[in-house]
């Protein structure tokens, strides 16, 4: 086996480091923004009783944690363009 040496500059390290990272975080799923139904009441412009009407009529997809939901907000938008 034979033992190879490269000589870099520092900006070239610099670029094969970026390249990398852009490789990895590229391939990474990011986590959906689960938001309160208080967030959601504000963003829509909706009564949370409103919300509970759509999370009824499966009008609105949402995530039960423990004693809390949340929902994703860019599922419900698109829920409640095409199911409304």
């Amino acid at each position: 086996m034979t033992n190879t040496t490269y000589t870099l500059t520092k900006e070239e390290l610099q670029e094969l480091i970026n390249q990398a990272v852009i490789t990895v975080t590229s391939s990474i799923q990011l986590i959906p923004e689960l938001i309160s139904e208080n967030e959601l009441s504000k963003r829509l412009n909706l009564s949370k009783v409103t919300l509970h009407k759509y999370r009824k009529d499966d009008i609105i997809p949402y995530l039960r944690i423990g004693r809390t939901i949340r929902y994703n907000y860019k599922e419900v938008l698109t829920s409640i363009k095409t199911k409304k």
